[in-house]
């Protein structure tokens, strides 16, 4: 069990605390520890590779985000102006609803 140095100002409270974490972490075996350790720096050398790839999906977001802004606009403005495309109908029970803009319309016939 490797102990750890004993912080100064450790009030016993803190020193229990360590105690407790030290032998949970020590639990492992050394080969244990030093295959776990391995991971970790492969892991580590992952996230590095995967960083500037994060950065281009930020950058391309950023690019995306006015021409998703314009699309909104366009869909607003043409919900207002709606003209009910069959393709856009589906009939429900009493009534029929606009895919497009969600109005309920009902024809009187």
């Amino acid at each position: 069990m490797a102990r750890r140095k004993k912080p100064e100002n450790e009030t016993t409270e803190d020193a229990e605390i360590r105690h407790i974490m030290e032998i949970i972490s020590s639990s492992a075996t050394r080969n244990e520890k030093v295959s776990w350790n391995r991971k970790m720096d492969g892991m580590q050398d992952l996230l590095t590779k995967i960083r500037p790839i994060e950065d281009q999906i930020s950058d391309l977001l950023a690019t995306k985000q006015p021409i998703l802004d314009q699309i909104q606009k366009v869909r607003q403005e043409m919900v207002q102006d709606c003209i009910h495309p069959y393709t856009y109908l589906i009939h429900k029970d009493d009534h029929v609803v606009c895919k497009f803009c969600y109005k309920k319309l009902v024809v009187q016939v």
